[in-house]
């Protein structure tokens, strides 16, 4: 009768012991997913792009109009014409001209595309990206003017250190105040719920700084950046896996102890 009475006090916290363990698995598998993606620019260069506005200014124009919109049943429109994401299709058109129909949009133009014999290789080139970008407006570079902070939107050095050493203050007294009870030795079947959310957070915490905070601030670093693909990506597995192997470590060390 007595075992009777107390198995259901019992089952819940034998339940609960696996929670933390539970929460751990879901952040290391999501982990990998959460790091930082950095982003390849894949717009062409500027000075390419003010390259290729300026051929196709003083060669192109003139039949094909700005903004490649052409001239309907004359000159073929390059804005919005299918041919065009063929770049090795237009090199060949530049170099060696064309004749005969060519359909765009719908629209049949027979024309004659005289070739561009004295442009260069990087004439060419910058023309085609220039095109192919859809004629984008390439960037001007503009001189940087100090104009100085904004009144009330920068505050003083000082302020900015003020707030730092409150922040460093409330995270010390924190950790004095509960690291007691994070790191403490318990008896799984009557740890507290509040505790054992305190000891989730820390793992959890933990993990993400770990295995994708430290990362993804090393793969940020101007060095790092400099070096080849292979290498950034062998960094950043290296990286992931210490973090991981240190976080099981400590995780096995804590639950031998009891302390979680």
């Amino acid at each position: 009768m007595a075992a009777d009475i107390d198995e259901p006090s019992i089952a819940p916290a034998r339940w609960s012991r696996w929670l933390p363990f539970l929460v751990l698995f879901g952040a290391l598998v999501a982990a990998p997913f959460a790091g930082s993606t950095r982003s390849v620019d894949a717009s062409p260069d500027d000075d390419v792009l003010r390259a290729g506005a300026e051929v196709f200014s003083s060669v192109c124009a003139s039949c094909h109009q700005a903004g490649g919109v052409g001239l309907e049943g004359k000159y073929p429109p390059l804005v919005g014409n299918p041919h065009v994401d063929d770049a090795a299709y237009v090199e060949d058109v530049i170099r060696n001209g064309r004749t005969g129909e060519i359909i765009v949009n719908g629209v049949t133009y027979n024309g004659v595309m005289p070739a561009q014999a004295t442009l260069s290789d990087a004439d060419i080139n910058a023309v085609i990206v220039y095109i192919q970008s859809g004629f984008a407006a390439p960037a001007v570079d503009l001189p940087a003017v100090d104009t100085g902070p904004v009144a009330g939107t920068e505050l003083p050095a000082l302020a900015n250190y003020t707030y730092l050493v409150a922040l460093l203050i409330a995270l010390g007294l924190g950790a004095v105040v509960l690291g007691p009870r994070v790191i403490a030795a318990n008896d799984r079947r009557e740890t507290l719920w509040l505790d054992a959310w305190m000891k989730t957070a820390v793992i959890v915490v933990g993990v993400i700084v770990s295995v994708v905070y430290i990362p993804a601030k090393v793969l940020e670093l101007e060095t790092v950046q400099e070096l080849p693909r292979a290498g950034q990506d062998l960094i950043a597995v290296s990286l992931w896996a210490g973090g991981l192997a240190v976080t099981l470590l400590a995780l096995w060390y804590a639950h031998r102890e009891r302390r979680i």
